[in-house]
């Protein structure tokens, strides 16, 4: 009987411990555990997602520590997996190339990216600019590259300033950005008024809003223990029994808020996307309008106005 589906899922649980605020796992304890538990899982592993974002976390941890031998190792085993073939061999070259020129080794990078370039000349170029302006200097015909700077410099992130929410959530600095929608649930780049005034209303009102929030999470928040069921073990680290709303202050992280177009009463409906320590794959999203919690769900929650557009329906009718 395979092990694998048992180990891949106490490797996931480590990962999602390793990136609680209030974790003490070392890099080196990090790597030694996951390369332990790695080998003691069968083959079966490379038919299980979860492990293919493994594979890609050591890859990733290797580059960090520019240890080109063990990042190369994860290359392959990371190749071995059945995700791996659902991309064309140019994608993964090119995603081969790239873990190559982070890690340094500039000789294998090129050897690489010629792979991916012989195959589908125009994909590097789509890629990381640092990528492909290495790739390009050595191109018998290099191409005419955008300027880079202008293009940087005609993109900026929109954020607001919360600092009660940086006190709250231990933030190095007050910024919180966020995303305009439009009607099509697509990026804007000018507020309309009515998103003027909910940025303007979460501004002013942002301590009584997050306290709403965390009251109505907290409510709630029996009832998500019961549906995840950690051990009594993991229980601890990634979903801790609160007896008020300052325990959420280590468990969640804001992440992006995104204001739609639905509006009432001249206010929009706001998404809010945060991490949280008990499902670091799907997080946390709410939304709100004004100071009311609307619904609270997976991150999706955030950036879809179908919650919204519910609610104001149900006012309407």
């Amino acid at each position: 009987m395979s092990n694998a589906e048992k180990i891949i899922n106490e490797i996931d649980i480590f990962l999602e411990k390793s990136m609680l605020k209030t974790s003490t796992i070392t890099g080196e304890e990090f790597i030694s555990f996951i390369e332990g538990k790695w080998e003691e899982a069968d083959d079966e592993k490379y038919d299980i997602y979860q492990a293919y974002i493994i594979s890609s976390r050591m890859i990733n941890e290797y580059i960090r520590e520019k240890d080109f031998e063990n990042m190369m190792r994860w290359l392959e085993i990371s190749d071995r997996h059945s995700a791996a073939h659902k991309n064309a061999s140019y994608i993964r070259n090119y995603y081969a190339g790239e873990c190559c020129l982070e890690c340094g080794n500039e000789e294998k990078a090129l050897e690489y990216f010629n792979l991916c370039y012989a195959e589908n000349q125009e994909y590097i170029f789509s890629r990381a600019p640092f990528c492909y302006e290495f790739f390009n200097k050595h191109l018998d015909h290099p191409r005419n590259l955008p300027d880079q700077n202008e293009s940087d410099d005609d993109y900026f992130e929109l954020s607001i300033e919360l600092k009660h929410w940086q006190t709250f959530f231990q933030k190095e600095d007050p910024e919180f950005y966020y995303e305009l929608l439009d009607e099509e649930d697509d990026y804007m780049d000018e507020p309309t008024p009515a998103q003027e005034n909910g940025l303007h209303y979460l501004q002013e009102n942002q301590e009584v809003v997050l306290e709403k929030i965390l009251a109505e999470l907290l409510k709630q928040y029996p009832g998500l223990q019961k549906n995840y069921n950690y051990s009594e073990e993991d229980k601890t680290d990634c979903m801790p029994d609160l007896k008020d709303i300052q325990g959420f202050a280590h468990l969640l992280s804001p992440t992006y808020f995104y204001v739609t177009s639905v509006v009432k009463d001249h206010y929009p409906y706001i998404g809010l996307g945060f991490s949280c320590s008990w499902d670091s794959e799907h997080g946390l999203g709410i939304m709100i309008h004004k100071d009311r919690i609307i619904e609270i769900g997976s991150a999706a929650t955030a950036f879809d106005s179908w919650a919204a557009e519910k609610d104001l329906n149900s006012i309407n009718s």
